[in-house]
């Protein structure tokens, strides 16, 4: 702390000890305990407040309204009654006016300077210095006008005055205005609410928000002690309004002026907490301090009750002002919500309309919408945004292309929210919601993440069928680009089957048929020349004999075109070796030796041979290829098949006619897979796969 402030925190010390001591010492533990009612409370707070702020000007003026207080205290009943019979009387008595003026100056400086502590114009520093003026002068003027001093500033009817030994009988007719400028020196305090009215209205924003507190809060506990002051005036300290002030005026003024200043100060950080929780301290301070003022007026309204009337009429008085005065409790802490922060409406409000637009089942690309709308409005907010996750099992985006609902003012794209929340079902995670900063500048709080966790949970179950919706479209979309697949993969199937028909027929009626129409007229004419006895019709016979020979080898072809008799007999591996040896290009087949004494299926085998049948088609005919090789492996439960050459390569993007589709379609039939690895000069490799069921095992 500072030098200053370490005198006034010594002598706030001393004065309240000595007060306390010296009451408790002369048996006057009521007084005492308004000591530890009054000023100490100012002094602590202003203690505490100098330790963690040394450099604030504010808890300065705080610390030395405690310590004057305390001095005040300490001077009048605690030290006054040992001396009142004594020449050091008048000496006291001028040193408590002195101290209690301060105390109320310092009070004033306090209001009228918050939050900075200095004066910020010319009429500020003129009120300073003629309130300065005052306190200097306003003891010895009210000294030398009247033959008794007042024993304090404030003092109770009929109390005895101490004689002024500078009394100056000249001077008498000023005495009165003396005396009604002490007592009425605490209006300096309304002039400083003036002057913090109007830093208020010249402050930003941010800077009333601090300033409202002490504003609200202070002018009302100061309503309340000058009632209680012109009470004990007035009527006297044994009368039943002033009786019922001292126990409801005095703790509500208490609490009202140290809580407004302790919500400020708490405002202004300097008990070094951080803001959001400077916040939330102030929000709960105020319900405290509303809570408190209703409890005072109820109970109040019954001790009034009690003076007049009897303990039942009180006790009915006490509740029936409690439930009336509950409205205006309800209301106070809404305005107290809205003043630490800001315009928003309550969570029970915010969830109630959320519900209801639930209620009337926003189509998909509203939800988000609706939602992030509905808390942007709720808490304030200059935007909104509603992030949805894609689903991991399909990448659908449920909401539309982006997935995404806003609300608010346009955003750059790498602005980070100053809140997020995981809206969840479950344990999965199903989008956020992102909050932007508020607009009046308060910063969101764990309240405000609860809140939204709140409708995060409420908005979970219409997200989820969302993703459902999007799941099932899909799955649609899935199935009927299946379904258009299959359908083509048909039609492929059909025209193949009928173009290998023609293909059959083209090979009986171009080869076989015509070979045979030769070898009858070849017959016929041997037939004639024989008759005749023609000995050319035995070369007739030869020819015919070679030409029958070249038919059966045409007659073989088509039937192993349609199907190789070694497939059936001997299987899939020796069918392959079989056509190796048929092939015009070299072929090498690798196989594990094992396959030898396998069968698979007939369906396998047959697809696996006219798979590899068709692949090797395609190599003689275009592929120009030197050298050719052929593997058969068997993989857990999928054969593999690989047809790779040396020749001239493609691009598998713009292959359509060298019957690529016809060997996926085969293929597919069984469940099987194609894929095709080329390049233009550097050859081709087909891979297929086709699942096995269960494949017999037969003797070698």
């Amino acid at each position: 702390m500072r030098p200053i402030s370490w005198v006034f925190a010594l002598a706030g010390a001393a004065a309240l000890g000595s007060a306390v001591v010296l009451d408790l010492v002369w048996g006057d533990p009521a007084h005492a305990l308004w000591a530890l009612s009054g000023p100490a409370p100012f002094y602590l707070v202003g203690l505490l407040a100098s330790w963690h702020r040394p450099d604030h000007l504010a808890v300065r003026w705080l610390l030395a309204t405690g310590t004057l207080f305390a001095f005040d205290i300490c001077l009048g009943e605690s030290l006054l009654g040992l001396v009142i019979s004594t020449p050091a009387a008048p000496v006291i008595v001028l040193l408590r006016l002195w101290v209690g003026l301060g105390a109320t100056a310092a009070g004033m400086g306090l209001i009228g300077l918050f939050p900075s502590g200095r004066p910020e114009n010319a009429t500020e520093r003129a009120v300073l210095w003629t309130v300065g003026a005052q306190v200097a002068l306003l003891p010895l003027f009210a000294a030398v006008t009247n033959p008794d001093l007042l024993r304090g500033v404030y003092p109770e009817p009929g109390q005895l005055r101490i004689p002024s030994p500078v009394y100056v009988e000249e001077l008498a007719r000023l005495g009165p205005a003396a005396d009604w400028l002490l007592l009425n020196f605490a209006l300096w305090t309304a002039v400083g609410f003036a002057m913090l009215a109007l830093r208020y209205r010249r402050s930003a924003p941010a800077r009333r928000r601090q300033i409202r507190w002490l504003l609200v809060g202070g002018a009302a506990g100061f309503v309340a002690w000058w009632a209680q002051v012109y009470l004990l005036l007035w009527l006297g300290p044994d009368s039943v309004a002033v009786q019922v002030g001292e126990l409801v005026l005095w703790p509500l003024t208490v609490a009202m002026v140290l809580g407004s200043l302790l919500v400020a100060l708490f405002y202004d950080g300097v008990f070094g907490i951080d803001r959001p929780a400077r916040r939330r301290l102030a929000y709960r301070l105020s319900w405290t301090l509303i809570g408190v003022a209703h409890v005072c007026a109820a109970a109040g309204l019954g001790l009034l009750a009690a003076r007049l009337s009897t303990a039942e009429t009180a006790v009915l008085v006490a509740v029936a002002a409690s439930l009336a005065l509950l409205p205006v409790r309800g209301r106070l802490q809404q305005v107290a919500d809205r003043w630490v922060f800001g315009a928003r409406l309550d969570g029970y409000e915010l969830l109630t309309r959320f519900g209801a637009s639930l209620d009337q089942s926003p189509g998909p690309a509203r939800l988000l919408q609706t939602l992030a709308e509905t808390v942007r409005r709720g808490l304030d907010l200059t935007w909104t945004r509603v992030r949805l996750t894609a689903d991991p099992a399909t990448g659908a985006a449920p909401a539309g292309a982006d997935a995404t609902g806003f609300a608010g003012t346009v955003i750059a794209a790498a602005e980070e929210p100053a809140l997020t929340v995981v809206i969840r079902h479950g344990d999965t995670e199903l989008g956020r919601i992102e909050c932007g900063p508020r607009q009046d500048g308060n910063v969101l709080v764990e309240e405000d993440r609860r809140l939204l966790g709140y409708l995060a949970g409420q908005a979970a179950a219409a997200v989820h069928n969302l993703h459902l919706a999007a799941e099932l479209s899909v799955r649609l979309g899935q199935i009927r680009r299946q379904a258009a697949e299959l359908s083509a993969s048909r039609q492929r199937v059909v025209a193949g089957q009928d173009a290998e028909r023609r293909r059959i027929q083209r090979d009986l009626h171009d080869g076989v048929q015509q070979h045979v129409v030769a070898a009858t007229a070849k017959l016929g004419l041997a037939r004639q020349r024989i008759g005749r006895g023609d000995p050319r019709g035995e070369q007739l016979l030869a020819e015919l004999y070679h030409d029958l020979g070249q038919l059966l080898n045409e007659l073989r072809d088509v039937a192993y075109a349609i199907h190789p008799p070694v497939l059936s007999d001997r299987g899939l591996l020796e069918a392959v070796e079989a056509q190796a040896a048929r092939l015009p290009v070299p072929m090498a087949v690798r196989a594990d030796p094992a396959l030898r004494a396998v069968r698979y299926p007939p369906a396998i085998e047959a697809t696996a041979w006219y798979a590899l049948a068709e692949a090797l088609s395609n190599v003689v005919k275009h592929a120009n290829a030197v050298q050719v090789d052929v593997s058969l492996l068997q993989r857990g439960d999928r054969l593999q098949l690989t047809v790779r050459d040396d020749g001239c390569g493609f691009d598998p993007a713009g292959a359509r006619g060298l019957g690529l589709a016809g060997l996926t379609d085969r293929l597919d039939v069984l469940g099987g897979t194609l894929s095709v690895d080329s390049a233009a000069g550097r050859g081709t490799t087909l891979s297929m796969e086709i699942p096995l069921d269960n494949p017999d095992p037969a003797d070698a």
